[in-house]
């Protein structure tokens, strides 16, 4: 019996935290559901290495090109496969332009987003290309959901925003894999030992919220000198005038590693449209794999985080300085915090809860059945 095929646009390689985390970690469960399914980036791994670099403009051009020749292709061959999932955009710029390829050619198209990708974009100061940014989503969004058959939104905020144009909507959060992020639950003998380790997870365009808790972190250094280290993974270019830290890029190799060397991670973000719509992905990756989470009350991390129960919540310099200051000095807090925290991610944000939810949307959509309607995530169940 010839299998069922599916199509999947993303916008990078694996290496890129979207495309793996929305689409990639998902394909075990449809390959052992009996489809066959093609994921296919527009840039290569060169071009996404040589977008993470300043210069080599020529380089970039040429890499742009191939990669646009082979999209091409692979939207003209979108009529035989039963599902095309468009995750985010088809191309990096002109939404809906070559969208409107992919719709005209097949019409079971889940359009897939984990971003307020509608909204005003962020300060893109903090991007390396800010001015190409400003060209990618627009409100050419509106119509990639008005026309697709159903959406995959990351969270309620953005599912909520996608129903004014499709009442076919499916809310998903971004998961994790609990085999692969495994839980560090601490040895009593080390507390009192060792400093506690701060630390925070992410990429060049978050680095710059760090910035709303540096007054914390330094008087929080002074409070507990020789007590508390700090390190920061994925912006080395990150250097902040704190005693004991570290600023180290991203490796994937590593990262559960990097993320077991915490015992406290921190999410800071400001109230914007854009950060509303956001995941709070970094909280989920702490509360798996052992670090008491304190984020900013923004967006849905108020349905993830139960103030004081699974993480801390703070907005103010003086909020912070409190929440941080009570879990560097309370081991007992640390630790029942976090064991609620992986709980939290194991029932509500685990790949092996919404693993099965995810392919049983796509095979009724497959099937041509309305199996894509209407699945809500219970936040923080």
């Amino acid at each position: 019996m010839k299998k069922k095929k599916i199509l999947f646009f993303v916008a990078h390689p694996e290496l890129d935290a979207g495309s793996r985390y929305r689409v990639y970690q998902f394909r075990p469960y449809l390959e052992r559901a009996g489809y066959e399914c093609v994921i296919a980036p527009f840039s290569s791994p060169i071009l996404f290495q040589l977008l993470r670099t300043k210069g080599q403009l020529p380089r970039k051009i040429y890499e742009m090109l191939i990669c646009t020749l082979r999209r091409t292709v692979q939207i003209s061959a979108a009529s035989k496969y039963e599902v095309v999932v468009i995750n985010r955009e088809v191309f990096p710029f002109l939404m809906p332009l070559w969208e409107r390829a992919v719709l005209r050619r097949n019409r079971r198209v889940v359009f897939g987003f984990d971003d307020a990708v509608y909204s005003n974009h962020p300060d893109v100061s903090s991007f390396r290309h800010p001015l190409l940014y400003r060209f990618k989503y627009g409100r050419g969004v509106d119509e990639v959901m008005k026309r697709s058959a159903c959406i995959i939104a990351g969270n309620r905020i953005l599912g909520e925003y996608a129903r004014r144009f499709n009442e076919n909507v499916t809310v998903i959060p971004t998961v994790v894999d609990c085999e692969y992020y495994r839980y560090r639950d601490v040895d009593p003998d080390e507390e009192g030992v060792r400093p506690v380790v701060v630390g925070w997870m992410g990429s060049p365009s978050t680095a710059p919220y760090l910035s709303m808790v540096e007054s914390a972190l330094t008087r929080l250094s002074e409070k507990y000198s020789g007590r508390v280290q700090y390190r920061f993974f994925g912006c080395p270019e990150y250097q902040p005038q704190l005693p004991e830290s570290l600023s180290l890029p991203f490796v994937l190799s590593s990262e559960i590693k990097d993320l077991h060397s915490l015992d406290i991670g921190i999410m800071p973000m400001p109230d914007t449209e854009w950060t509303r719509g956001k995941c709070a992905f970094k909280a989920i990756q702490y509360m798996a794999t052992g670090a008491v989470a304190v984020a900013s009350p923004v967006g849905v991390t108020t349905d993830l985080i139960r103030d004081g129960e699974n993480g801390l919540l703070a907005q103010t310099p003086d909020e912070w300085f409190a929440a941080l200051s009570r879990l560097v000095s309370d081991t007992q807090l640390r630790r029942s915090i976090s064991r609620r925290a992986r709980q939290t991610i194991i029932e509500g944000y685990s790949l092996q809860k919404w693993g099965p939810i995810y392919t049983e949307l796509l095979t009724g959509l497959a099937a041509d059945t309305q199996a894509c309607a209407g699945t809500e995530v219970l936040l923080g169940a």
